[in-house]
């Protein structure tokens, strides 16, 4: 065998071995690759889960100090007042701004009376995460005493609502203290998600949905929903167990006399139909 001959197949037995410690390495890198690729995908669903439970791994969820407990809405008035108005609402939705603007005024009278207090139970229905940034922002507002006016505000110019729009709207209307870092920190972003699991649990399917006293209130024409809080107001009124009082008083007297005369009545006025 010539010395080029042997040369070469030393050069090929090297090149060989070249491939074979680069296919090696190839493999090697190919099996990190896919599992950090897995390492990965593990890692994001983690933190869509733990996104989509709303920090309930952190602890019990924030809730601001006018809401009547985790899944309830924010109370103005006074909390003894004998009726409640329940308003399922969502700050991008038309027919809430339409109820707000038709019957605030009407409703601002009878909780300054301390005749009705009002929950607002804010939803994300239309809105999505705009809504849910409007509803976490009336939580901050509400700890500042001014759930009331940033309702009102809202709802007077509403927008696709950002957190430096909600920010600029607390300042317009003169909202202080720790509003502005609540809203930018999200802090009752979790309470805000709550409050559609409870309506989705109460079965509101549509905003706005107005109870008094718990009771449905369909059409919410100022008349109406007047008419409604004058029912309710009767009905808290009067002493538990009246109602069936009264029918007791008039099937039974104790007036033996009057019983009979009604009786005899009762049979001449049947003999006489006879005839």
């Amino acid at each position: 065998m010539s010395s080029k001959k042997a040369e070469a197949r030393e050069r090929v037995k090297a090149m060989r071995e070249e491939q074979a410690r680069k296919d090696r390495a190839r493999e090697r890198m190919m099996r990190f690759g896919i599992a950090a690729a897995v390492l990965v995908g593990v890692v994001i669903i983690a933190v869509a889960v733990i996104s989509n439970r709303g920090g309930d791994d952190d602890g019990p969820v924030a809730v601001p100090q006018a809401s009547l407990g985790d899944n309830d809405g924010i109370m103005v008035g006074d909390p003894d007042a004998p009726v409640t108005i329940t308003n399922w609402m969502d700050f991008l939705c038309p027919h809430c701004q339409t109820f707000e603007q038709t019957n605030a005024a009407m409703i601002d009278q009878w909780v300054e009376a301390g005749e009705v207090n009002v929950v607002y139970s804010p939803v994300d229905y239309t809105g999505q995460n705009s809504s849910r940034r409007a509803n976490n922002a009336l939580a901050c507002a509400a700890d500042e005493g001014m759930a009331d006016e940033f309702v009102k505000a809202a709802f007077a110019a509403p927008q696709q609502w950002t957190n430096n729009a909600l920010v600029s709207l607390g300042d317009d209307i003169g909202i202080g203290g720790d509003y502005s870092s609540c809203v930018r920190d999200g802090d009752y972003s979790d309470w805000a998600r709550s409050m559609v699991d409870a309506a989705r649990a109460a079965e509101i399917t549509g905003t706005p949905s107005i109870f008094v006293n718990g009771e449905p209130v369909g059409d919410w024409t100022p008349e109406n929903l007047a008419a409604a809080v004058q029912q309710a107001a009767a009905g808290a009124d009067q002493p538990a167990g009246d109602d069936d009082g009264a029918d007791d008083d008039t099937s039974d007297d104790g007036d033996d006399a009057d019983d009979d005369s009604e009786a005899d009545q009762d049979d001449d006025e049947d003999g006489a139909a006879d005839d």
